[in-house]
């Protein structure tokens, strides 16, 4: 299992190098995070990702610096900012997505529906097992 996870991982980033693009796959994760839910603030993201406000400042700070998001003032709380794709960001996502496509396409090659439901079964459970630790 953690072989799959590492060789995954290595492949997408290799990938996120291939595009040309500046960022990591957790830089990757932020954006669809901001692509998937209106309204998303740096708070949002520290909650969903489990990062300290810090962390999440340092990612952001690079996807606004390359273009990929911006900030949008919240009507609804003055300290705080929504955070939305810009042009450019939307484009990698379509990109991005496209990979992650291709690579699940290729991780499930071979494997049988039933194959797919158990495991699916069973990763449910470990993963449940996982929050308990």
């Amino acid at each position: 299992m953690f072989n799959l996870i590492h060789t995954t991982k290595r492949h997408m980033y290799e990938s996120i190098l291939q595009l040309g693009l500046p960022i990591s796959p957790m830089h990757v994760r932020v954006m669809k995070i901001i692509d998937r839910k209106p309204h998303t603030t740096a708070n949002d993201i520290a909650c969903f990702i489990n990062r300290d406000k810090a962390q999440v400042t340092r990612l952001l700070n690079l996807l606004i610096k390359e273009s990929f998001i911006e900030k949008f003032s919240n009507p609804d709380d003055k300290r705080s900012q929504y955070l939305g794709l810009t042009t450019q960001g939307k484009a990698v996502i379509v990109k991005l997505i496209a990979l992650e496509d291709r690579m699940q396409q290729q991780l499930v090659n071979g494997v049988t529906d039933a194959e797919l439901a158990q495991l699916t079964a069973v990763l449910d459970k470990m993963n449940l097992n996982a929050k308990q630790l």
